[in-house]
């Protein structure tokens, strides 16, 4: 396992584990309000279980997970949610690791109940194109880090670095 892919499980189990502890602390009491159809679901109800960058979407909504991208591409962070929310403001931001400037930010008002999948695009506005270097991607659940993915932006793609399209696409 990369240390990409071992640092997004860690901070998945990690954040699972979290959810789990305060809902034992809040006490069954407190557990049974916070599925009250009155009461709006909490932020700590929707978790992140998958962060993946990529450049086009699925019919299914996810995208192919890569780690390097061109100078002009359009970078998608598709996020795979499970859990019940309504209204909770999920926002990812997309930094370059070289200056810690936020070259891009996109938020959205999650309101769902089970497995869900969310993509935010970005786009270099004008035209604009990256800056080769390193990125990173940065999400947050109701204002609370839930993930982050590191990217490449290079001018050039190594060979193999995406799948071959089909024949005759």
């Amino acid at each position: 396992m990369n240390k990409i892919g071992f640092f997004l499980f860690a901070t998945l189990v990690c954040t699972s584990l979290s959810v789990g502890c305060d809902n034992k602390a809040a006490g069954p009491s407190a557990a049974a309000a916070t599925t009250s159809a009155a009461e709006p679901a909490k932020a700590s109800e929707l978790t992140l279980f998958a962060l993946d960058v990529g450049v086009a979407s699925n019919p299914d909504g996810t995208v192919v997970p890569l780690t390097q991208f061109l100078p002009g591409e359009k970078i998608i962070a598709s996020l795979r949610t499970q859990g019940a929310a309504k209204g909770v403001p999920v926002s990812v931001k997309l930094i370059e690791m070289s200056n810690g400037q936020v070259v891009g930010e996109q938020s959205t008002d999650l309101t769902l109940s089970g497995a869900a999948t969310t993509n935010l695009e970005f786009v270099k506005q004008g035209a604009g194109q990256w800056t080769p270097g390193r990125y990173v991607m940065e999400v947050a659940i109701a204002g609370k880090p839930a993930g982050r993915q590191e990217i490449e932006v290079t001018k050039t793609l190594p060979e193999g670095a995406r799948p071959k399209p089909p024949a005759g696409a």
